[in-house]
């Protein structure tokens, strides 16, 4: 069992304060290198959304860590109240790959409180290698002024 994290897990940087209008978009991204594929048994943080967060947009891309013929690594991401609430058995680490198709749990959702980001594979990889995982979350920021 493996805990792969994100630089800014990692150096624990602190979330995004609100700057700005409220309801103007904002970015987080996050990359986390993992020395073996990502398995079922294994923990991924990718970082913290602020309270407020609402998500508009979530793109997850990968390299290619599923080197088989066959490949079957799928990923969720999600957080501690839902694990698959932003991508459910992304197949983004089959072939390297980018993937906007966000599910329909994360599409608007709003965290009422600072919450970890995390992923974990759905299935194990069939051929299994190192590489890198990057998710971008687009969101806005509500209850907040300037």
């Amino acid at each position: 069992m493996a805990t792969y994290s994100s630089d800014q897990y990692l150096a624990n940087t602190p979330t995004p304060s609100p700057a700005g209008y409220a309801g103007t978009a904002k970015v987080a991204y996050f990359s986390v290198t993992c020395s073996a594929a990502p398995t079922t048994s294994d923990t991924i943080n990718f970082g913290y959304l602020p309270a407020g967060a609402r998500v508009v947009l979530a793109v997850l891309e990968s390299s290619d860590m599923d080197t088989g013929g066959s490949p079957s690594l799928t990923i969720n991401v999600g957080d501690a109240g839902d694990a698959d609430r932003l991508f459910a058995a992304s197949t983004v680490g089959q072939a390297g790959t980018v993937s906007t198709a966000i599910a329909a749990t994360g599409a608007g959702y709003s965290y009422s409180s600072k919450t970890l980001i995390t992923g974990v594979a759905a299935a194990n990889a069939a051929t299994g290698t190192s590489g890198t995982l990057n998710l971008t979350i687009f969101y806005i920021q509500e209850g907040v002024a300037s």
